[in-house]
């Protein structure tokens, strides 16, 4: 059962292409602060994100790397049965000279992020996951651990 467990959380997160990332505030101390964001992923074990220096959530990023990255079944929105899973975890910035390949992989799935390839102020942020709360419909809640997220392989 947990095998299929990993298998349809994974699956999920390599299907979806937005989510939502929370941070902690930084300019509001103790508040939560979420925004939609396109992301990729590595074989499902790791989530980036490419996003600017000047955004929110990167300045909050940098004083505190602990997040959130929530990602839904988009086939139908108004159904309260769709699976979502929430990646929790910390970010890492990495260096534009470490993430060309990511850089590219992200404009590969998302061609309209070319025009933040040059800009010197967006970088690749890495989600190293600690755990992982996936829901797959009513009643049907999981916890998944670091070790078996990491360990499994769709």
């Amino acid at each position: 059962m947990r095998e299929q467990v990993l298998k349809e959380a994974k699956s999920l997160l390599r299907v979806s292409t937005m989510g939502v990332l929370s941070t902690h505030s930084h300019t509001m101390k103790g508040y939560p602060f979420g925004s939609t964001v396109q992301f990729i992923n590595s074989d499902a074990n790791q989530a980036y994100l490419f996003i600017s220096d000047i955004a929110q959530h990167a300045k909050n990023l940098s004083h505190n790397s602990a997040l959130s990255l929530t990602v839904f079944d988009q086939k139908s929105q108004d159904d309260p049965e769709n699976s979502r899973l929430t990646l929790i975890g910390d970010a890492t910035k990495l260096p534009r000279c470490e993430s060309a390949i990511l850089i590219q992989q992200f404009i590969e799935k998302y061609p309209s992020a070319s025009q933040y390839m040059n800009l010197a102020d967006f970088h690749i942020w890495q989600v190293d996951v600690i755990r992982v709360r996936f829901i797959s419909g009513f009643g049907k809640i999981f916890w998944l651990e670091h070790n078996e997220w990491q360990a499994y392989c769709a």
